[in-house]
């Protein structure tokens, strides 16, 4: 009796936490991101690009005869755009906005 409710302590916490982490919040968090992005690598009013979700966070944008691919990867709300061919930095391996500033006002301007 005892492991069935725990059995069923255990689904239902990893039935509510489950949606949060899962890739299916990518395309809502990300999808601002992804249409700025598209609009400016296409040089296309907003309204004539269509954004096409594919599988796995990836993401295509079509518009004004041409056409881009997207990868996105979100934690949380915070969320990661890179074109095809760029380089992913997850936000955990970013550095620190004002670290970056302090060390930027360190270096000498030639």
């Amino acid at each position: 009796m005892r492991s069935r409710v725990l059995a069923a302590f255990v689904l239902f916490f990893a039935g509510v936490l489950a949606p949060a982490c899962s890739v299916s919040n990518v395309p809502s968090n990300a999808m601002p991101m992804i249409r700025a992005r598209a609009t400016s690598d296409l040089d296309c009013a907003d309204k004539d690009v269509r954004i096409e979700e594919q599988l796995g966070g990836h993401f295509k944008a079509v518009g004004c005869g041409r056409k881009a691919y997207y990868r996105a990867a979100c934690e949380a709300l915070r969320c990661v755009v890179s074109g095809e061919g760029e380089a992913m930095v997850p936000w955990r391996d970013r550095p620190d906005p004002a670290e970056v500033d302090r060390q930027r006002d360190r270096l000498p301007f030639e």
